[in-house]
């Protein structure tokens, strides 16, 4: 059974991508009780219900703020993995450990209900970062690299959805962060990469 010092995000990715204490603090809870309350959000906070409405006048607010911080991470992640360097296997590797550190910590953000304008919003700011991952892919398959058959939609399909899933298995104690991240890497690689 994985220890919970092992199931809380690392906090140095916590305040890297949310940097305001009580929003750090917000993310860590709902990175380990995605249905808590601002009740719950606040003590976890350390402030009063009250503070914590007049920083966030909703629930959704402060959803729609730790899911814009974790767009923006998600942007640079990406960016700083420099995916247009390298062999495409080299480049992939890159974006996939940078990812795989924020699972944990903004996994689970993907399963908060979000406005219609704050989804679009969000679809906006990462828009040309998704469109750099599909230009990976292909980069990928023209060299032969990567197996030809699997769409670059999919491939952002599944890094979106096993970012939740590696998140999720990080909040109930299945794997450590490190582990997840390793599977992460794992299945993303024997699904595009071709065999010899």
């Amino acid at each position: 059974m994985v220890t919970s010092s092992h199931r809380n995000p690392a906090p140095d990715v916590a305040v890297e991508v949310f940097g305001d204490p009580v929003a750090v603090a917000a993310a860590r809870h709902l990175a380990l009780a995605p249905a808590a309350s601002m009740q719950e959000l606040a003590a976890a906070a350390g402030v009063s219900r009250a503070t914590l409405f007049r920083r966030f006048p909703s629930r959704a607010a402060l959803v729609a703020e730790l899911c814009r911080a974790a767009a923006e991470a998600f942007v640079r992640a990406v960016e700083e993995a420099s995916p247009g360097e390298g062999t495409p296997a080299q480049a992939l590797e890159r974006v996939v450990e940078a990812l795989g550190r924020l699972a944990a910590v903004v996994g689970l953000l993907g399963l908060q209900p979000l406005q219609e304008h704050v989804e679009a919003d969000l679809l906006a700011r990462t828009a040309a970062t998704e469109e750099t991952l599909r230009r990976l892919v292909r980069r990928g398959q023209e060299s032969g690299d990567f197996r030809v058959e699997v769409d670059p939609e999919w491939v952002l399909t599944m890094l979106t959805w096993l970012l939740v899933g590696a998140a999720d298995s990080v909040r109930l104690g299945r794997l450590t962060s490190g582990a997840a991240q390793r599977h992460l890497a794992a299945t993303i690689t024997a699904a595009l990469r071709r065999t010899p």
